[in-house]
């Protein structure tokens, strides 16, 4: 396991020596959502919305019962380097304020069952190439947003709270007084993903 680890790492470092220019494109001002739909028209005039129901939970947003949540604008980007973004937007209905945001660099987020589960096993055997897009990711976190208060060093071998299969996760957190942001890989128990998500406090 040790040897296993050692040489992730190894590919880890050649993989983002290859990749790490590719900018992230990340909105961090909290605005109205007309600016972010802006933002999002920039990057691609010919940008795809996805109509779908999500809501929140006090787990992953703690603020989520103080506000009348609207339906998130959920935006497909072109696939970049090995996944495509899907970038949701959450704003309280009252003023249009948005509220907290998630960046899934994830396969067939909202594809039907069938594919996603066709598509499983061939993620299955990318753990190498997962473990050095979150690493190049985090990267240019830290350069924006300067070192995290909590990371790891690797995949963790993770036991699910829903009694499922384990899984190999990733996590790392930055929290000032006015921000709480965290990037997270799930990589197995039929979800292979890697999240950036952030609220204001």
């Amino acid at each position: 396991m040790t040897r296993q680890f050692t040489l992730l790492i190894l590919f880890t470092f050649v993989l983002i020596g290859c990749s790490s220019s590719k900018k992230l494109n990340l909105w961090t001002k909290q605005s109205k959502i007309g600016e972010v739909k802006k933002f999002e028209s920039e990057l691609n005039p010919d940008l795809e919305f996805i109509e779908m129901n999500v809501s929140l939970s006090e787990s992953i947003f703690p603020r989520v019962k103080e506000f009348d949540m609207s339906k998130p604008l959920i935006v497909r980007r072109e696939k970049t380097s090995l996944l495509p973004i899907y970038a949701e937007y959450f704003y309280s209905k009252s003023d249009s304020i948005l509220r907290y945001i998630s960046y899934d660099w994830e396969n067939n987020r909202y594809g039907n069952y069938n594919d996603k589960k066709k598509d499983w096993e061939k993620q299955s055997t990318k753990l190498i190439e997962y473990n050095s897009e979150y690493e190049r990711i985090k990267k240019q976190l830290i350069k924006e947003f300067n070192q995290p208060i909590k990371q790891d060093n690797g995949p963790q071998e993770t036991k699910s709270d829903y009694g499922g299969p384990d899984y190999l996760s990733r996590n790392t957190i930055w929290e000032s007084d006015k921000r709480f942001m965290k990037l997270n890989m799930i990589f197995g128990a039929s979800t292979y993903r890697i999240r950036l998500y952030y609220y204001w406090k």
